[in-house]
């Protein structure tokens, strides 16, 4: 039943639209990552599991934060 429905499918434009809309938003979404004026905010991103670290290994030893 699934088969003779879809020798009816005949909507060839779909798939293609389908990938024409991944490359656009995949290659926005690496022009958004790797742009410039983002740089400030991925290098505070990073550091963010270090001071986690920092304030977890200070709690333990009785420090406070």
């Amino acid at each position: 039943m699934k088969q003779d429905v879809l020798k009816h499918f005949d909507i060839q434009w779909l798939p293609l639209t389908g990938l024409i809309i991944f490359v656009a938003c995949f290659s926005a979404y690496i022009y958004w990552t790797f742009k410039k004026s983002n740089k400030k905010m991925y290098d505070q991103a990073s550091h963010i599991p270090l001071e986690e670290a920092h304030r977890a290994s200070s709690l333990q030893k009785g420090h406070n934060v």
